[in-house]
């Protein structure tokens, strides 16, 4: 039995690269820098229309601050937005201490409101970053194991070789 505490940061760390690995979100950041680009031209066509030199121009500025910053600040956006959406998930109970036990074939974690048995079976997916484990369900809900216990990384990756889960390593994921 290992014992963890998770805290805030291993939440927005797990938001963050579900957010970053999803395809609907990346395209939705996407999305969102196309209508910023496309929002800078129609104004500063308006302006060229209009003869309003000054909105022309001031468009055309905004247009390469997008150009050259948009990603930069959709980045920040919304990595402020999923810190405030952990922060304030869990600000009764900033940090959890969990207890997990892995045999052969079920995962035993133990919280204070739960004592949960997890059939390995229903893993669908391992996700490894360089800090963490984010061991998928079948019930789409998720399992965070940080790497602060050499031991129990043993475990979790004798139980992704043993029962041949679908493991995905991101060791150099960022925030991007």
């Amino acid at each position: 039995m290992y014992t963890l505490t998770l805290t805030v940061s291993d939440h927005i760390t797990f938001q963050l690269y579900e957010a970053s690995m999803n395809p609907v979100k990346r395209k939705a950041r996407k999305t969102s820098f196309l209508i910023l680009l496309g929002l800078a031209v129609m104004v500063a066509f308006f302006g060229y229309q209009t003869e309003h030199h000054f909105l022309m121009y001031y468009s055309f500025f905004c247009l390469l601050v997008v150009l050259c910053f948009g990603n930069v600040y959709l980045r920040w956006r919304h990595k402020i937005h999923y810190t405030k959406h952990v922060k304030n998930r869990l600000k009764d109970n900033p940090t959890e201490i969990v207890e997990i036990e892995i045999t052969e074939d079920q995962i035993r974690a133990i919280d204070r409101v739960s004592n949960s048995t997890i059939k390995i079976s229903e893993i669908t997916v391992v996700n490894e970053i360089s800090s963490h484990y984010f061991l998928t369900l079948s019930t789409a809900t998720h399992l965070i194991i940080p790497k602060t216990i050499p031991a129990l990384n043993g475990e979790v990756d004798d139980m992704i070789r043993k029962v041949n889960i679908p493991h995905v390593i991101n060791l150099d994921w960022k925030w991007r």
